[in-house]
């Protein structure tokens, strides 16, 4: 079982060519937002010679997929090029899906721009919401060249009502940040996989709680190296404001707030600039404050690529069962989290990032 990298064309999704083993690849995967790496190539190896890279790394044209034992783990779209004439080396920025939908606005690129109509969602959970944004933020003209090789899952009911109006001319990637903020909202995972021998991003959403993993931290042979817990208070709130459309006196708001806090009073604002819609702005203030009220608790360590489970099994938002035992700090027993992201590079040593979770 080793790496392999794989060229391949972003719009399509089609396999071009299986490359050398770069010096240097790191990457990483996360829940819930984007995350990349950067990729060296040493142009003077041997084993690079008489490959056309101008065209197999071309920016944003290329993707490269990191590939397990037959599984793609992470597939980064080429966003710059360095080369370095002295070090004979070529350097390669990279990162997710997410590169694009930050780049791409939430209209109908179908419809002239002073004609650009709202689109309007009437008893949709958050998960469908954002799924039709994205289907609408990779169709076009044919000669726009827009799709992106992402698959569905099928729409579910829910509690949103929304209208997304033209003129406000919002980026995708701030659409499905949005959606999932607020209470009830959705996790959101672009997770590659080959699909009919070629690239494919597979858009999980919902709450993504799919699949278990276990690890035995303090046991022999356990494959697992270097727990880290860390709790960060910067992001505590007792009080969460939802800021919305409109200027002055006429600029909407909700809030919602602790009663009887533990700790000193702390105010937090979200500002939703193009929200016009009160019952959304609540939700938005009660999911800050679920998400905001106890200093933010993220564990970390290494496993195998290898290992069990092993790297092609992980799946962000998948239950963690991580064991403990005769330690100073954590009760001996199971500790339950979620996967937030996992990392890595051409190694065998994987990082993982998880989060307190139910199970």
């Amino acid at each position: 079982m080793a790496w392999s990298v794989w060229a391949c064309d972003t719009v399509t999704g089609t396999r071009l060519q299986k490359l050398p083993q770069p010096a240097a690849f790191s990457w990483a995967r996360a829940l819930n937002e984007g995350s990349g790496g950067s990729a060296t190539i040493p142009l003077r190896a041997a084993n690079f010679a008489g490959l056309n890279l101008k065209s197999l790394s071309t920016p944003l044209a290329r993707t490269w997929v990191l590939d397990w034992d037959g599984s793609a783990v992470y597939a980064g779209i080429i966003e710059d090029r360095i080369y370095n004439h002295k070090a004979g080396t070529l350097t390669l920025p990279h990162s997710d899906l997410w590169t694009i939908l930050d780049r791409r606005l939430a209209i109908d690129h179908r419809e002239p721009v002073a004609k650009v109509v709202h689109q309007s969602f009437t008893s949709l959970s958050s998960a469908t919401v954002a799924k039709k944004m994205t289907q609408l933020g990779i169709a076009g003209l044919s000669d726009m060249n827009m799709l992106l090789p992402i698959t569905f899952s099928a729409d579910s009911s829910g509690p949103i009502t929304r209208k997304y109006y033209g003129y406000h001319f919002a980026w995708l990637g701030d659409v499905l940040r949005d959606l999932m903020n607020e209470d009830g909202g959705t996790d959101i995972d672009f997770r590659p996989r080959w699909l009919a021998n070629k690239l494919d991003w597979q858009m999980r959403t919902g709450s993504l709680t799919s699949g278990t993993f276990e690890w035995h931290l303090g046991v022999d042979k356990s494959g697992t190296i270097g727990l880290t817990v860390t709790e960060d208070s910067s992001k505590v709130a007792t009080a969460s404001y939802a800021i919305g459309e409109g200027s002055e006196v006429d600029k909407l708001a909700r809030s919602r707030r602790v009663i009887d806090p533990p700790i000193p009073f702390l105010d937090r604002i979200t500002a939703l600039s193009t929200e016009d819609n009160e019952d959304a702005l609540t939700r938005y203030a009660i999911g800050d404050l679920a998400a905001f009220q106890k200093p933010t608790e993220q564990w970390g360590f290494s496993t195998m690529a290898s290992g069990t489970p092993a790297v092609s099994d992980l799946l962000l938002g998948g239950s963690a069962k991580t064991w403990v035992q005769e330690d100073p700090w954590l009760s001996t027993g199971w500790h339950n989290n979620r996967i937030i992201g996992f990392s890595g590079d051409l190694s065998e040593k994987v990082k993982l990032q998880l989060q307190p979770g139910v199970l």
